[in-house]
C-alpha cells in the first residue's frame, strides 16, 4: 500500500511539475515585434509555389531575361528597382532606375519585346512609347525644346506633331 501511495505522491508531483513547466513556458514566450523595423537588403525574391521567381526587387537587378535565358541590357548598365515575371519565367515589366544616366523606366514588354516604355530622364524630359506589330508605333514626349507626337503606320511615320507645329 505504501508503495502505491509513493509511486501515486511521485506521478501528482511529476503532472504538476510538468503542468508549471508548461504555464511558465507559454506565458513567458518571447514575441518578436519588428512590425515598427526597417529592414535593409540588397534584393528580395518572390517565387511562386512552384519555385519559379515571380518579382525581384533589387539594387542592381539580375541581366534581363527572356525566354528563361538572362542577358545583358542594351547598353549593359545596371538598373535597381522591380522587375515582374509571368508564370514561365519570362520578364513581363519593369520599374527602374539605370545606374549609369539616372533615367527612371516603366516598362510593359509581350512574350517576344517591349510593348511600352514610359521614361523620364534626370533633366525632366519625358517619353511614352507604344509599339505594336510590323513596324506600328506611337511616340509622345514633352521636354524643355517642347513636345512632340510622331505616329508610325507599318514604318511609316505618319504624322508628326510639335509645338512649333501648332503655331502656325
Amino acid at each position: 500500500m505504501k508503495n502505491v501511495l509513493l509511486k501515486l505522491i511521485v506521478a501528482a508531483n511529476t503532472l504538476v511539475t510538468i503542468g508549471l513547466l508548461i504555464y511558465v513556458v507559454r506565458s513567458h514566450r518571447i514575441e518578436l515585434d519588428i512590425s515598427d523595423q526597417i529592414l535593409k537588403v540588397r534584393g528580395l525574391v518572390v517565387t511562386d509555389s512552384s519555385g519559379k521567381e515571380r518579382v525581384i526587387i533589387g539594387s542592381p537587378l539580375p541581366p534581363a531575361q527572356s525566354f528563361g535565358y538572362r542577358f545583358y541590357r542594351g547598353d549593359n548598365s545596371s538598373v535597381s528597382g522591380i522587375m515582374l515575371y509571368d508564370h514561365e519565367g519570362q520578364e513581363r515589366s519593369g520599374y527602374v532606375t539605370d545606374d549609369s544616366y539616372g533615367n527612371v523606366f516603366f516598362t510593359l514588354d509581350s512574350k517576344t519585346s517591349q510593348q511600352a516604355l514610359f521614361v523620364a530622364e534626370p533633366q525632366g524630359a519625358t517619353t511614352l512609347k507604344v509599339w505594336g506589330e510590323n513596324g506600328n508605333e506611337i511616340n509622345l514626349g514633352a521636354s524643355d525644346e517642347g513636345p512632340w507626337l510622331t505616329v508610325s503606320e507599318n514604318g511609316k511615320r505618319q504624322n508628326l506633331i510639335r509645338e512649333e507645329d501648332n503655331e502656325k
